[in-house]
C-alpha cells in the first residue's frame, strides 16, 4: 500500500518542485525561462527633435519626438520559441532609416548581458552591446529623402 502512495506521490512533488522553481525564478529576473533584454535609443543629433517608431509584432512602443541626449528605452522578455524582434524607424532633418534594433534568432546576439544601446548622430546610426555603452560602431547610413 505504501508503494502505491509513493508511487503517486512522486509525480504530485516533480510538479510542486517545479512551479516553484518557475515561481522563484519569475521573481529574479521577471521572465521565467526566457531572458531579459533591454534597448535603448538615444537621440546624439542637433535640433530639429528626432521622430522614431518602434514596435515588435505584439507590441508597439508608439511614435515619439525625442529632444537631444534623450534615452527612449524598454525592457522585454524574449519569446520562449526565440523569435522575438523589435525594430525601430527614425526620422531626422529629411533623412529616415528603419532597422531591426533586437532580433533573438541572430546567433551572433550583439546584446551583451542582455543590453543593446543605439545612437543617432548626424552621420548615421551607431551600436554598443553590453552593461555600460562603450566602443560604439557605426552600422547604418542614413537614407536622403
Amino acid at each position: 500500500m505504501s508503494y502505491i502512495t509513493m508511487k503517486n506521490l512522486v509525480p504530485f512533488l516533480v510538479v510542486f518542485a517545479n512551479i516553484y522553481l518557475m515561481m522563484f525564478v519569475n521573481m529574479t529576473s521577471g521572465c521565467g525561462v526566457t531572458d531579459e533584454y533591454e534597448v535603448h535609443v538615444t537621440n546624439r543629433l542637433p535640433s530639429p527633435q528626432l521622430r522614431l517608431h518602434c514596435a515588435s509584432k505584439n507590441d508597439d512602443l508608439g511614435y515619439h519626438n525625442i529632444d537631444r541626449d534623450y534615452d527612449f528605452n524598454w525592457r522585454f522578455c524574449e519569446n520562449w520559441t526565440g523569435n522575438t524582434l523589435f525594430f525601430c524607424h527614425l526620422w531626422w532633418n529629411n533623412s529616415d532609416i528603419a532597422f531591426d534594433v533586437f532580433k533573438s534568432q541572430d546567433h551572433d546576439n550583439p546584446c551583451l548581458r542582455g543590453k543593446c544601446y543605439w545612437e543617432a548622430r548626424t552621420d548615421g546610426i551607431y551600436f554598443s552591446g553590453g552593461q555600460t555603452p562603450s566602443d560604439f560602431q557605426k552600422k547604418f547610413d542614413w537614407n536622403k529623402s
